[in-house]
């Protein structure tokens, strides 16, 4: 199937998970504070191709619009950037997180038709871009940092990059469905357990989620659980 066929195919279950996420969240006590380096949601205003995101890192103030135009801010001072997007394409969400005192963004990407990750891992004080990659799936998760990785997540989709290059180190595809129909349409944050890495799916009402579990040294897929 391909990607565009598949991501409209996904539209109604990423829907309904939203709204499942909705109703657990409005249910459960306030969430603890996340640890140093964890990824946050950037805040949004506006929507589809109006769109803009604000967030604060380090003492800086960031918005980016849904174009990929940037401004860092801080007192008097503004430094412009630009994540560098395709033709027709647009940002719909934002994580971000810090590492080495260089700011790291994890965006998912549309044209409204069919979608894409983009992780970039953006210099300090120049705001260039040290490295981009993308994830090839719509969905684009929250991310987890642990030691010298990126654990990413979209669609039928889980990897691993390097923080440092920006390359993967592994990734499994072609998930969608595994398991259970509609199975992997999207993610929480990826969780560490010992040698493994846990992708669990998000979990849509009463269905009970399932998860990818991958060794983190070999980057082979152990089992679904």
């Amino acid at each position: 199937m391909s990607r565009r066929k598949l991501a409209r195919a996904a539209f109604m279950l990423l829907c309904l998970a939203a709204c499942a996420a909705a109703q657990v969240e409005s249910r459960a006590p306030s969430a603890q504070a996340k640890p140093p380096g964890a990824f946050q949601k950037a805040e949004q205003t506006g929507a589809v191709t109006s769109a803009v995101f604000d967030f604060e890192q380090n003492g800086f103030a960031y918005h980016i619009a849904a174009n990929g135009n940037g401004r860092r801010t801080k007192g008097d001072k503004t430094r412009r950037f630009n994540l560098r997007l395709d033709r027709g394409d647009h940002i719909e969400s934002i994580y971000f997180s810090e590492h080495d005192g260089d700011l790291l963004l994890a965006c998912g990407v549309t044209d409204e038709e069919s979608g894409i990750g983009l992780i970039v891992r953006l210099e300090q004080p120049s705001m260039r871009a040290l490295w981009s990659r993308q994830i090839p799936a719509f969905n684009t998760g929250e991310p987890l940092r642990a030691g010298s990785r990126l654990y990413v997540t979209g669609i039928g989709f889980v990897g691993a990059l390097d923080i440092k290059t920006g390359e993967y180190a592994w990734k499994h595809e072609g998930l969608y469905g595994r398991g259970r129909e509609g199975a992997f349409n999207s993610f929480v944050a990826p969780e560490m357990k010992g040698e493994e890495v846990l992708f669990k799916e998000l979990p849509v009402y009463n269905v009970p989620a399932k998860t990818i579990v991958v060794s983190r040294k070999t980057g082979n897929l152990v089992r679904i659980e």
